[in-house]
């Protein structure tokens, strides 16, 4: 495992990554024709400090890490880190979702279209919570998945870690297939 400092900055690495392209990729499967600039600056500046905020206080990366080891995943593996993706990123979703949701959408009831009857009805946060967390995970555990080694990378250059399971010896020779 990696030390406290190593997933602090990792987070930081994390979220920046992660807010920017969800920020861009949200608006554009929500159907947006255009991205106004100004709106994007702060919804990633309310992404990315809500993000950090809860991976800095909450050991999310830790958790998800040894959720991965439970599943008997080798650190530095494909499957381990799909699994702590997947963990992590429905983590942070719960956080992020809620306070996105809230930026995006407001607190209140809103009134939006049923899809079922085409009726305007009131939705409360929660409702369009769920809704967004159904829509959205899929997106968001690839790019959490995509952004994890740079994230990763970036944090063990800064922290001067190497990764667990690697200890700078070069790989084992195969033995030549006849």
């Amino acid at each position: 495992m990696h030390s406290k400092k190593y997933y602090i900055v990792y987070g930081l690495f994390f979220s920046l990554i992660v807010a920017a392209v969800l920020c861009l990729c949200l608006t554009i499967m929500q159907g947006m024709p255009h991205i106004d600039p100004m709106f994007y600056l702060m919804s990633f500046g309310v992404a990315f400090v809500t993000s950090f905020v809860v991976t800095a206080v909450l050991p999310l990366a830790r958790i998800a890490a040894a959720c991965a080891v439970y599943y008997d995943a080798k650190p530095g593996s494909v499957a381990f880190r799909l699994i702590q993706n997947v963990f992590f990123s429905t983590l942070i979703m719960f956080v992020l979702g809620i306070v996105m949701t809230a930026f995006m959408t407001g607190v209140g009831e809103v009134e939006a279209m049923s899809t079922m009857t085409g009726q305007m009805m009131g939705t409360n946060l929660f409702d369009r919570f769920v809704s967004l967390c159904l829509q959205f995970w899929p997106t968001i555990v690839i790019v959490a998945f995509l952004s994890d080694p740079a994230a990763g990378g970036l944090a063990g250059l800064l922290v001067k870690e190497k990764a667990p399971g690697t200890d700078g010896a070069p790989a084992p020779k195969e033995a030549p297939v006849a």
